[in-house]
């Protein structure tokens, strides 16, 4: 916590001041409202026995009393020898703060509350954290963190306890048996049936998938989708995956057997749904890339083909200025003249020709579909067909509103029927309103449908359908219903009102449409009467048109005096290595609590260096072989092991939160910003690895990979995601935003136009933040209006210039559609707030259903336009904007520099090693940040009373994202004994 954050919470209010002012003494006067100030910042009375002192806190405490003058610890000393007077200064803090202390009874009520988080905090600093929270509530003093540590322990055990005998209640002797087998080492494979479903699948082919789906068979022989496991909330089941994901079969077979079984079923359950998930993609990408053969085959061909295409395109230009001619003659379009016409033409250009010509041109025509060469290779479909039909079960989905999906899912059923059966012909009545009409004359053929054609239909479809949402997969996480994603309704119920509240917005739907349209007014307003004014835009005709904003001025003499600040702060700020700045930070933040293996508490210095180096070989690109040779003392089993069980997604992002919280601490990071903003943006590495996520990119001209990294406005990085580059970085912004642990709050958030969607407009209001993108081709975008009633007459007067873009009935908002979706809305984001489903996942199948979703449409539209007419009106919030997205540019600078292992490729196959390697890169960048923050305050408060000190007004015009004075790279020892001496040198 910094400086200005301690002072406004330990401010005395004039209640704290009269029971001061009681005392007859200085120190007494001093001591008494130290300890108020100390309970109120920290929850609990400072130790007596010495009597615990908090310098800076002291001195706060001591300037608004205006008592010890420049020494109050002479005070405090006086104060804290007169321990009968401490403590009964202590029951008077209690009585007059109204808080109790920590006894047998809170001991018990903390125990419940603390059994209830139990059900979805699985870190024992969460739970830690939560029970502070609820002492706090509750008017209790806090007792030491290790006593809370050992109870959050006892309650995490209990629960685990329970865990284990609730599920091994649900089991039979035959799952129990069949569980027991997946941890039997093959002889000749010399793997257990457990690693088969462990390994991540491989690139995009057949073989592949039906790898995949034999994982599938695997699972379900097992018996355990059986066993229900929705009591158990998803992050607890989340952790007892990774024990067995972690673990090998060895380590399994030596558990108590109840642990055992509960962690198989988790992890079983949780590998069934992602490999479903596996399966739909390798399809996805088996179906496109046979799409993408198919067209570059027809590319091939025209190109070779060029010589006849000119020939028939020459004889068709002479035919038709032929026909020309002779109409420009006047001549009657008889018969006569039709044989005359045809004569001249055959006399132009050979009867064979022609004919010839024609029925090149008909292939072409015919061959211009690359559905038509797709059907062509049924061999190859038919590698992976019958499996994926087989494996997965198919349904309609109601929320997508596609008047063929049922008709699709019936036709699964048809090909189904026809693999079991081994029939090869398409049985007559076999639906085909699926298939486009430019598709079925290459299906219904000679009165009869083509099987290949047909099958090429149905798994073209297939692909089609699941990504928009209007056929679900059954078990899947990605691709279920609509329904799956949101929240019970009870729960709904329980939480509607409180999370209206929080986003300052009416629950009522008439209410919020009333609210919607008045702020949509107020922004044309006001767009509107700045119109005159405003040198960024102008309307004519209809459009927008756009200038530039100035570039921000540093002043008369700024651009001198940034560049000596500069120089001067080059000249102080250390030299480090980057082993030791992490060490540095750890020693002032403790980040690497979470990331060793040690008890928690029992951390030694050897265990501090092996966390360290792990992250440094995983966020430098290293690798644990690479580091283990380049470090003294560490070995590669232990980095190996410390990846395994401690670098993953719960235990990292408590150690980023460390970083960012003790970035958000320091004060000087309030130069550039409170925390308040934020801005996302994606960087892409090169990733050859032949995986299931590896993906072309243009922009790279190679496979690769994107980091999506999100940055506050003082510089803390706290949350990345990594995904495929052909995915939207829309479908991940608000992962950042639930996702992360820190203690930051953000109110208003930027992005490019890759995070841009209008359904994040909504998402982020009823969160209760603000969505702020960067949007490129402003120009083309739709605004609406929210009321009907504007006729020819009023509409101009209303909107001004504006009226020609808005006058079109495709631009008046459905109201009606807010109103009666506003509820299900809630409930929506409400679900993605509470983790009742993944935000990616869930925004991701909303934005693709499209345009004709009302439940798409309802909202987003209408936030969007208040944007636009905000970001076009406002000069301040397009700066705002810009200076965000220049933080993430800044950071990828860095994440550049950082990441220079393996020449920046990442080479991991298990795409979750991926997301541990971002957060590990993410997490050297926070704490080089941080660490450049401190040298920056260390250095400006050494230099307070030099009057040759340069001006550190322009320090918010400097950046700490900085690596100059940063050493990355390992060092190299080059040792003299080695060098073989020659004869004659």
């Amino acid at each position: 916590m910094g400086r200005y954050d301690v002072a406004d919470q330990v401010r005395l209010s004039a209640d704290d001041l009269a029971l001061v002012a009681r005392r007859r003494h200085d120190h007494t006067r001093l001591g008494l409202a130290y300890q108020v100030a100390f309970v109120r910042l920290t929850g609990r009375l400072p130790r007596q026995r010495p009597f615990e002192t908090e310098p800076d806190l002291l001195r706060l405490v001591a300037d608004q009393l205006d008592v010890g003058g420049a020494e109050p610890e002479a005070l405090a000393a006086r104060y804290a020898a007169r321990r009968p007077t401490v403590s009964e200064h202590a029951d008077v803090v209690r009585r007059h703060l109204g808080v109790r202390p920590f006894g047998d009874a809170e001991r018990a009520a903390l125990r419940v509350h603390l059994r209830v988080e139990a059900a979805h905090l699985e870190r024992p600093a969460g739970l830690v954290a939560a029970a502070e929270a609820y002492l706090r509530r509750e008017r209790v003093l806090l007792p030491a963190t290790s006593a809370l540590r050992r109870l959050a322990g006892e309650v995490r055990a209990e629960v685990a306890e329970e865990i284990d005998e609730r599920v091994g209640a649900a089991l039979s002797d035959g799952v129990r048996v069949a569980l027991d087998g997946l941890l039997d080492v093959d002889d000749d494979r010399l793997t257990s049936p457990l690693q088969s479903i462990k390994d991540p699948p491989g690139h995009a082919s057949p073989r592949a998938l039906v790898a995949e789906a034999e994982k599938l068979e695997t699972i379900r022989a097992t018996g355990v989708l059986g066993v229900d496991l929705g009591w158990l909330r998803p992050s607890l089941r989340k952790a007892l995956a990774h024990r067995v994901r972690a673990s090998t079969a060895y380590r399994l077979r030596e558990l108590r057997a109840e642990r055992r079984y509960a962690a198989l079923v988790c992890f079983l359950h949780e590998a069934h749904a992602d490999t479903v998930d596996h399966v739909v993609d390798l399809h996805a990408k088996l179906v496109t890339g046979a799409y993408g053969r198919a067209e570059r085959a027809i590319g091939e061909e025209a190109k070779r083909s060029r010589r006849s295409h000119k020939s028939t395109v020459r004889a068709l230009r002479d035919i038709v200025a032929l026909v020309a001619d002779r109409a420009a003659r006047g001549r009657a379009a008889t018969a006569g003249t039709v044989a005359d016409l045809w004569a001249d033409v055959t006399e132009l250009v050979p009867e064979d020709a022609v004919l010839e010509r024609i029925g090149e041109a008909d292939a072409w025509l015919a061959d211009g579909d690359p559905f038509a060469r797709v059907a062509d290779r049924l061999p190859y479909l038919r590698r992976f067909s019958p499996t994926l039909l087989a494996a997965l079960d198919f349904e309609a989905d109601p929320a997508g509103g596609s008047p063929h999906a049922d008709a699709l899912v019936e036709s699964v059923a048809v090909l189904r029927a026809m693999n079991e059966g081994g029939k090869r012909r398409v049985p007559d009545g076999a639906p085909t309103s699926f298939i486009p009409k430019a598709r079925r004359r290459h299906v219904e053929r000679g009165g009869g449908i083509d099987r290949a054609a047909y099958e090429a239909a149905v798994l073209t479809a297939l692909r089609d359908e699941v990504r928009r949402g209007n056929v679900a997969v059954a078990g899947s996480k990605r691709f279920g219903k609509l329904s799956d994603l949101f929240m019970p309704e009870d729960a709904w119920e329980a939480e509607r009102a409180s999370f209206f509240g929080r986003a300052g917005l009416p629950a009522d739907g008439a209410e919020a449409v009333g609210l919607l349209a008045t702020r949509l007014g107020a922004a044309y307003d006001r767009l509107v009467a700045g119109l005159p004014s405003n040198a960024y835009v102008t309307v004519a005709d209809g459009r927008w048109r756009f200038g530039s904003d100035p570039a921000d001025a540093l002043g008369e003499g700024g651009e001198a005096r940034l560049a000596e600040l500069k120089a001067w702060l080059a000249r102080r700020v250390r030299r480090v290595r980057l082993p030791d700045l992490l060490i540095e930070v750890d020693n002032a933040l403790g980040f690497t609590r979470p990331l060793t293996l040690a008890p928690t508490g029992e951390r030694s210095p050897a265990d501090v260096c092996e966390a360290v180096a792990a992250v440094i070989a995983f966020g430098c690109n290293l690798g644990p072989q690479t580091m283990a040779e380049l470090t003294d003392g560490v070995s590669y089993d232990r980095i190996k092991r410390l990846a395994d069980w401690r670098l993953h997604g719960d235990a990292l992002r408590g150690a980023l939160a460390s970083v960012v919280n003790g970035i958000a601490g320091l004060d000087t990071a309030r130069v550039w910003g409170e925390g308040k903003t934020s801005s996302s943006d994606g960087q892409r590495f090169l990733f050859p690895r032949k995986t299931l996520k590896r993906t072309y990119s243009h922009r790279m001209s190679d496979y690769a990979l994107e980091f999506y990294n999100f940055i506050a406005d003082n510089y803390a990085p706290f949350h990345v995601v990594p995904f495929e580059t052909v995915e939207r970085d829309s479908g991940y912004v608000l992962d950042g935003h639930l996702y992360h642990e820190s203690d930051l709050e953000i109110d208003e958030h930027y992005t490019d136009t890759h995070g841009y969607t209008e359904v994040q407009f909504a998402a982020f209001a009823l969160l209760g933040k603000r969505f702020a993108p960067r949007i490129r081709g402003l120009h083309k975008q739709r605004v609406y209006r929210a009321s009907d009633d504007e006729g020819a007459a009023a509409g101009p007067v209303r909107y001004g210039p504006l009226w020609p873009m808005l006058s079109a009935r495709d631009r008046r908002l459905r109201l009606r559609w807010v109103e009666e979706e506003w509820d299900r809305i809630g409930r929506f984001v409400c679900s993605l707030a509470t983790g009742h489903t993944t935000a990616s996942v869930a925004m991701k199948r909303v934005v693709a259903f499209g345009g004709a979703n009302h439940f798409y449409r309802a909202l987003g539209r209408a936030l969007k336009t208040e944007y636009v007419l905000d970001y076009v009106g406002r000069p301040e919030l397009r700066r705002r904007v810009r200076r965000g997205l220049l933080k993430s540019e800044e950071l990828h600078a860095l994440a550049r520099a950082v990441f220079y292992g393996k020449r920046g490729r990442a080479d991991q196959r298990d795409f979750r090693r991926l997301s541990s390697t971002a957060s590990c890169l993410t997490l050297v960048l926070a704490s080089i940040i941080y660490w450049q923050i401190r040298e920056i305050e260390r250095v400006v408060a050494e230099a307070a009373d030099d009057p040759d000190a340069p001006d550190f007004e322009m320090l918010r015009h400097v950046s700490p994202v900085q690596w100059e004075n940063v050493t990355l790279y390992g060092a190299y020892d080059v040792r003299p004994e080695l060098v073989r001496a020659r004869r004659g040198s």
